[in-house]
């Protein structure tokens, strides 16, 4: 099942019932890491050498991809100059009127054909930018656009809802932005070994969030497979996560399902969950606690279905929260890339509950399939 490169017929379902390969690729994760660890390792320091002269960083991508560059670009937050650095779609970028010259630009695509992701990237390099292609392919066409590409994972994501390519391609630029930071001397070079350190731990450590959670999602989905609206909130390195797992959810089951930093939902939309919602609240950030403490409280009053995921150990948001999902110990900066692993099961096991078959989006029906082909033309995504 080719995820990326589609033919122009209907998909036929590979799998009709549990497990689906969605369900294959997000157990991959583990591998997916350690196998990009190991293939960049000695690769990545290079492009730092090219950057040496950039003070304006942009990351880019489509959807996943987007999300996935978010992710990415978080690791510079950590350094203690302030680093010019910022996240925009694909489109914007393209048409960016005020993209800066001798820019440093990343962009993410899975299978390295995305058509407005390679535009981003075109649009970079006509500002004198420095581009590098984070994807799946080597051989796909980012290679000709890029100046450098980074081929991360373990082989191609074969579900059309990607999973694992998120946090390899979010890992890579992680590992670039350690590299950059360091080059700069920008954050203490204790804390850029420590973050070196524990991303080694992130196969093992995945592998465990999927060991300890699977079944708890699975029960969470079954008991909440009725509801009608989806809700995510967190903030920094989460707040993408959050993005993603809503997207996961009106891929796979074709509901509505919003992503929200947590004080932007506490800002108006808090006042929509109900009885027939059911809120995940990424509470991994200690700054943010107790804000995140106000929202699952809040939600909690209002019935609707609360879902918290914390440090093991947190106490305040474990004392009002029904339901509880402890992570391992890592460094702060590295939850994200657990905190996803419960909300991909979340959404797997939402899609097989309610019938659907979460591998192909919605492309097993004609109408969609053909709705798809006028905004993705063969050879463009």
């Amino acid at each position: 099942m080719a995820a990326s490169h589609p033919s122009v017929s209907p998909p036929i379902a590979e799998r009709t019932k549990h497990p689906f390969v969605t369900y294959d690729m997000i157990h991959e994760i583990p591998d997916a890491l350690q196998r990009t660890i190991e293939s960049t390792s000695g690769q990545l320091g290079s492009i730092a050498g090219h950057l040496e002269d950039r003070s304006s960083f942009y990351y880019t991508g489509c959807g996943t991809a987007f999300f996935s560059a978010m992710l990415g670009s978080d690791i510079l937050s950590v350094g203690r100059e302030e680093l010019r650095f910022r996240c925009v779609q694909a489109l914007e970028l393209s048409n960016h009127s005020q993209l800066a010259e001798k820019n440093a630009t990343f962009g993410v695509s899975h299978s390295g054909i995305t058509k407005t992701t390679l535009d981003a990237l075109r649009r970079a390099k006509s500002r004198d930018g420095y581009t590098v292609g984070i994807t799946h392919f080597g051989q796909s066409p980012i290679n000709q656009v890029a100046d450098q590409i980074v081929v991360v994972g373990n082989g191609p994501d074969k579900s059309r809802c990607h999973t694992k390519c998120y946090l390899t391609g979010a890992l890579a630029l992680t590992e670039i932005g350690i590299d950059l930071l360091d080059q700069r001397q920008a954050a203490q070079p204790k804390r850029l070994q420590r973050l070196r350190e524990e991303l080694l731990r992130l196969p093992q450590l995945t592998k465990n969030v999927l060991d300890s959670t699977e079944s708890v999602m699975s029960d969470l989905a079954e008991k909440n497979a009725g509801k009608g609206t989806f809700y995510f909130a967190g903030t920094n390195g989460s707040y993408p996560n959050a993005l993603e797992a809503a997207l996961k959810i009106m891929e796979t089951s074709y509901i509505p399902a919003q992503g929200f930093e947590t004080e932007q939902i506490l800002h108006g939309p808090w006042v929509s969950p109900d009885g027939e919602s059911v809120l995940f609240v990424i509470a991994t950030e200690e700054r943010a606690i107790e804000r995140s403490l106000d929202l699952v409280k809040a939600a909690t009053s209002l019935g609707s279905t609360v879902v918290a995921i914390v440090k093991e150990g947190e106490r305040e948001i474990s004392q009002v929260g029904m339901n509880v999902i402890g992570l391992p110990e890592v460094d702060n900066q590295l939850y994200p890339f657990l905190s996803v692993i419960p909300l991909y099961l979340f959404a797997y096991y939402m899609s097989v509950r309610r019938g659907y078959n979460p591998d192909y989006l919605r492309y097993l029906t004609p109408a969609y399939w053909n709705a798809r082909t006028i905004i993705f033309p063969p050879g463009t995504h």
